[in-house]
């Protein structure tokens, strides 16, 4: 632990955690024990801080986390005359990685508004006490999906099975309805439209049914909105955004593209749009479509009265049998690839406008993901 002694640090302090390169370490061991502690009252917060005094005497080990997601220690005085009690109390709420108190704890967390980083640590049963900071790399494993299953289009087509997308995105705005998509590239990182882009915005992870929750819903508030610097709100160019969420997620995240779409390969939309046309609102349930990639020029001959830029590209079939439609903006269009003889999914577009929604000879625009890689690494990277 290291003191800044800039006084531009106020009192903020360093940690830094060095790996073991001993075999006494016993890591496997410290991790079944290992797991996180949140104080979400100041008060209890300020107790972990205190070191022993001669009053009291050292805190006790954690109790493991229990069904409650509580967890407790205790010190007891050594000077009767002097202490109020016999021994202090402090409880904090536990979760470990994975589990289910872990979806309760953190969103207790996010409906805490004075809520910041520094009162969540990790904890194991061999004493150690250190500041969460965590930033993992992309996930090697990146845009493989849940499990395989045949995909329909979202007008005109049937629901995608549960969780088979879980890197797509519900975004909602203040009156918590959800009007877009997004899609996570990052632990901490949601790609989506521009022009979702709202003052206040939260996002909802591993949605299916917009009816009904199953306990594995996580929802919580962007925490930083990124909206591209040259987004053209009359011509729609440069349709992207990167929301960053206030804590690092551990779900799958799509892969960002290493080249651009290729005319007549076919991808995947997805979303809680419209499934027929003459409807007024979206559906419940998540949908998905399958679509080719349209070439430039029959796009640019669809849309005469547009301005289809190169920062644009058009999927769709001729005859508007599958579209995306209101309430898919800002979800992502989804190319497979091929990685180690399996079928992985980059996120190649991002859905942006259309003229009317499954008409004839009218495509679905969308922002090409790869043209503003270099602009999406650099949020991320700076930001992170």
């Amino acid at each position: 632990m290291k003191k800044c002694i800039s006084p531009k640090c106020e009192d903020s302090t360093v940690y830094e955690e060095k790996p073991c390169g001993k075999k006494r370490c016993k890591r496997k061991a410290r991790q079944k024990n290992q797991f996180n502690i949140v104080h979400l009252n100041k008060d209890s917060s300020h107790l972990i801080r205190q070191a022993p005094s001669r009053i009291w005497s050292k805190w006790s080990s954690w109790s493991p986390c229990s069904e409650s997601c509580r967890t407790q220690r205790i010190r007891i005085c050594r000077k009767p005359g002097r202490c109020r009690k016999k021994q202090q109390e402090q409880t904090a709420y536990c979760y470990h990685d994975n589990s289910m108190c872990e979806n309760y704890v953190l969103n207790l967390l996010d409906k805490q508004k004075d809520f910041y980083e520094r009162n969540r640590y990790q904890y194991n049963n061999d004493n150690m006490a250190r500041r969460v900071s965590r930033r993992r790399k992309l996930s090697k494993r990146c845009g493989q999906p849940y499990r395989k299953t045949r995909m329909l289009k979202i007008i005109g087509g049937t629901e995608s099975k549960k969780y088979k997308w879980p890197w797509h995105v519900a975004i909602l705005n203040k009156y918590y309805e959800v009007f877009c998509g997004g899609t996570l590239i990052g632990p901490r990182w949601v790609l989506t439209a521009s022009h979702c882009i709202r003052p206040y915005l939260r996002v909802r992870l591993n949605e299916h049914d917009l009816r009904a929750r199953d306990g594995r819903e996580l929802e919580m508030t962007v925490y930083k909105i990124f909206q591209h610097p040259k987004f053209n709100h009359k011509t729609v160019d440069n349709d992207i955004a990167l929301l960053q969420l206030p804590r690092a997620v551990r779900m799958p995240v799509a892969c960002l593209p290493s080249r651009s779409p290729r005319p007549t390969e076919i991808c995947t939309v997805m979303g809680w749009g419209k499934i027929r046309t003459s409807d007024t609102y979206g559906t419940s349930r998540l949908h998905e479509a399958k679509l080719p990639i349209v070439h430039p020029n029959v796009c640019r001959r669809s849309y005469k009265h547009f301005l289809i830029t190169s920062n644009m590209l058009c999927a769709g079939w001729p005859s508007g049998k599958s579209d995306t439609c209101a309430g898919d903006s800002g979800g992502g269009l989804f190319c497979p690839f091929n990685r180690r003889s399996k079928i992985a999914y980059s996120v190649q577009g991002i859905t942006s406008f259309g003229d009317g929604c499954g008409l004839r000879n009218k495509y679905g625009i969308y922002t090409t993901v790869f043209n503003y890689l270099k602009w999406i690494f650099y949020v991320m990277d700076h930001y992170s």
